[in-house]
């Protein structure tokens, strides 16, 4: 089952629609997956799993290195709040300690049903400066958390500094072999 939630993770994310998705691991650090997507992209992912499979979460993020994009991703089995068709405006913060870093304030997520029981919910974060401080943010903190108005609707410890560094190693990469070597359309 946790294998179906990471599915619904990278399929809504990239956005398998638009053809065959190529999925390669790159690397493991810690509880971090890195994997290479479509040739394009590269992502990590973690399990949150739970006892209650209803309650089993999971985080990702994509970062396309050549276009400056990065895209936060929270999937969920059953969503704390009913979904809705367009966005959801969540509160992103970032803990490093007991200090909380509201920096991100409000930001739109679009949530999305997914193939199998699930929901996922993303903001995509492009521009270089935008996407380089998520990186470092997620990298950095120890905990992040969404909140709608006063309620948490998610936190999560992140432990994700060695990841990010493999994130950022694997998407290099891909954006020189594509710089070389570009898609054939």
């Amino acid at each position: 089952m946790r294998a179906k939630l990471f599915g619904v993770c990278a399929l809504l994310a990239a956005g398998a629609a638009q053809g065959e998705r190529v999925s390669e691991p790159y690397a493991k650090v810690g509880d971090w997956e890195i994997i290479a997507e479509n040739h394009k992209e590269c992502g990590m992912r973690r399990l949150y799993g739970s006892s209650v499979a209803e309650k089993e979460q999971a985080l990702f993020v994509l970062y396309d290195a050549q276009r400056q994009v990065a895209l936060l991703g929270w999937a969920m089995r059953k969503p704390p709040f009913p979904p809705l068709g367009g966005p959801i405006h969540l509160d992103l913060a970032f803990l490093k300690g007991s200090s909380m870093n509201e920096s991100w304030g409000n930001q739109p997520f679009q949530i999305q049903k997914g193939d199998v029981d699930g929901y996922v919910a993303t903001h995509i974060f492009a521009g270089s400066t935008d996407t380089q401080r998520i990186l470092r943010d997620i990298a950095s903190h120890d905990t992040v958390a969404l909140f709608l108005g006063p309620m948490v609707m998610m936190s999560h410890r992140l432990d994700a500094s060695d990841a990010v560094a493999k994130l950022r190693e694997c998407a290099s990469k891909i954006a020189a072999q594509n710089s070389v070597d570009p898609p054939q359309r």
